[in-house]
Order: structure tokens, then sequence, then C-alpha cells
């Protein structure tokens, strides 16, 4: 582990059993979404475990997280499902790497790249249904056409983002489907039939199936966070990391002595305090403080004062016997309770996907398999 008694674990073993049990709501090639370094997770090792499941193609927000995994891994298909810049057209072109079209100049960039380099240029059409970020608009139409007249460039792909098909009412989600399909087929009717359409995520995957079309992405359900709390939860999908850490030290404080900068703990009877050794620079979010939870001894401590840079401490008055280098489970499970990071996100009034990717690069990933001699 090196030295920091800080350390995340990532179980690939039910990464593997979340991609296969996901695999069962849908017909559709499944494209992992492995942005944000595998949402915090590590993407060269996840991508690596998810070829062997049998996936093909790789969606990722940005050009420098496709260089990394191409590097890695030449012959996957790599989506950049984000904005790339004008600039970077030579480097989609040479590498192979798909982007994501949704305004005219990027295309004429692209094909312009792709005349000089002598190839042809895969790219997917983004179209804006509801989501309101970015692709082309219903009426826009004109302008894709314009798109496929380019010379070496080939549209492969079209597709579309939910904005709401993690909730339980599918309405809008039903009126961007509409939406797409229409655009879908008026491009059609005017001779562009484009082979890969896509529009699900996560919850769609799950619970809206008349949207899986010939691609489906997934993203947060891959690492057994459901993508939000209105999404059935007994799907039996794993968190697939868990984040611990190590006791630095222990010690009694008497009634009325304080704890952290700016005294905002004060206790009220003589406690026994445990310092843990992470803080906000590891992704220990500061608006924890005085309310987060952590697990030790199978039991739930509270986080008391304000959490440091590198240091946050817990009330272990009512947890007999804790010592330095006991194990403090942040993330995961210790004997018969669990933390999840949904439940560490609604203490602080955000989601799931937020704190796994908050867990900072100081944090060494160490990677288990239970499949492996």
């Amino acid at each position: 582990m090196g030295g920091r008694p800080v350390w995340a674990e990532v179980n690939l073993q039910t990464l593997r059993e979340n991609f296969y049990k996901l695999q069962t709501y849908t017909k559709s090639e499944i494209m992992p979404i492995v942005k944000a370094d595998a949402y915090g997770h590590g993407a060269i090792p996840v991508v690596k475990t998810l070829i062997a499941c049998g996936a093909q193609c790789f969606g990722v927000a940005l050009l420098q997280e496709a260089l990394e995994i191409k590097a890695a891994f030449p012959e996957v298909t790599v989506m950049v499902i984000g904005a790339t810049e004008r600039n970077e057209s030579d480097t989609l072109v040479e590498r192979d790497i798909i982007p994501t079209v949704f305004q005219l100049a990027q295309a004429q960039a692209l094909s312009e790249s792709a005349v000089r380099l002598n190839r042809t240029a895969r790219l997917h059409i983004k179209i804006d249904t509801g989501m309101g970020r970015i692709g082309f608009r219903e009426t826009d139409v004109a302008e894709i056409l314009r798109i496929a007249d380019l010379p070496n460039l080939f549209i492969e792909g079209i597709f579309t983002h939910f904005a709401t098909a993690d909730q339980r009412d599918l309405s809008f989600a039903r009126k961007q489907l509409k939406c797409f399909k229409t655009v879908y087929e008026e491009l059609k009717r005017a001779g562009l039939t484009i082979p890969i359409r896509h529009a699900a995520n996560s919850a769609g995957i799950i619970q809206f199936p008349e949207s899986h079309f010939e691609l489906v992405r997934l993203g947060i359900s891959l690492y057994g966070l459901t993508p939000s709390s209105q999404i059935d939860g007994n799907i039996g999908l794993e968190p697939v990391m868990a984040w611990k850490a190590k006791v630095s030290h222990v010690k009694t404080i008497n009634t009325g002595e304080t704890v952290s900068y700016g005294r905002t703990f004060q206790a009220a009877y003589p406690t026994v305090v445990a310092t843990v050794p992470v803080g906000y620079a590891d992704g220990m979010r500061r608006a924890l403080s005085n309310q987060g939870e952590m697990l030790i001894h199978g039991r739930r401590s509270t986080i008391i004062g304000r959490i440091c840079m590198d240091q946050t401490m817990l009330d272990v008055t009512k947890i007999p016997g804790v010592k330095v280098e006991d194990v403090v489970t942040i993330l995961g499970k210790d004997g018969n309770d669990q933390l999840t990071a949904t439940e560490m996100g609604d203490w602080m009034g955000t989601i799931s996907y937020e704190v796994v990717c908050g867990i900072s690069k100081r944090v060494p990933r160490v990677y288990i398999d239970p499949t492996e001699p």
C-alpha cells in the first residue's frame, strides 16, 4: 500500500457481476462509460476487466481520457461523449477516436483533417431533445444533412441524453424519445440512414426499454450505485469501491474541551476521540463536519469538529477498545452495517456520483480480484 494508511479497494469481481446483471436488461450492445477515471475507480483496470466480459466500445468525456485508453488498448473503440476542440481533429482521426459532433464547424474541421490524412473519420451526431446542454435541436436537420455531404466523414451514430430517465415519472423522457425518433426519421427520409442510435443511460437501461435501440450507455450502475432513489434498488447491484483508513491516534478529552478548527465541537461529556488521517484533500468533503459517519468495529461513529485537509476526528466513546491502526470504513461494509456513496451524498445534499468521482488521486486504488489465483 506504500506508507499512507488510506486506500480505496476496487473489487473487479463485483464489477463483472454488475455488468452481467445489467446485460440481462437489454439486447442492445453495451457501451460502458468510463469517464472521470471510471467514476474514480480507475479507467485502465476497469476497461481491462470489461473487455474480458465482452465490451468492445467505451465512452469517455474528454479526448485526454480517450487517448489514455487507446494507449493501453489500441483495438477498442472509444467515443468522446462530451465536446472536443476543432484543433483536436487530427488526433481524433489519427487515433480513430469517435467524437460527438453538435456544430457544423466541428464537422468541417474533422472533414479537413480526414481529407488531409487520407482517412475516413467516424462521428456520432448529438441531438439535444431537452437536456439543454450540447446537441443539434430538432430544427437543425438541414445542418446535419450538410455534415453528411462533407468528404471523408462517416456518420456512424446519432444519440441523445435523457434529463429525467432516473425519475418515476417518465413523461418528459418519453417526450425526448419522441423528438429523437422524429429527427432520425426526417434524416432517413432525406436519404441519410445512420446505423447506430443510442439514448439510454443506466436509468434508461433499467426502466425504459423502448429507448434501447442499437446501443446503450452504462454508467453509474456499473459501479453498483443506483442512478437515483427513485430507481428500484433491488436489482442486486453491489458497490465496486470501498474506502478505508487506519486510526492514527486515540485520546480522551474532558467535558468542555473542543475539537478542530473553529471549535465547532465541544464535548458534553468525557469523549474518546479517534483521529483518522483522511481529509478534504482526499475527497472527504468538509460539508460532512459534525454530521457524517464512519464504521469502526462494525459500528457507526460520528465525525466531530471540522474536517481538516488531511485529518478527521471521530467520537468513539461508545465503541469500546478502539486503538491506533484499527481499520475505519469510510465507504463499504463492516460487520452487519454498510455505508454507501448514496448515503454519504444524502448527508451533503448531493449524489453518489459526486462522492466517488471526488475521491482524490492521492488515495491509492487497490485492486481486488477474488477470481485470480
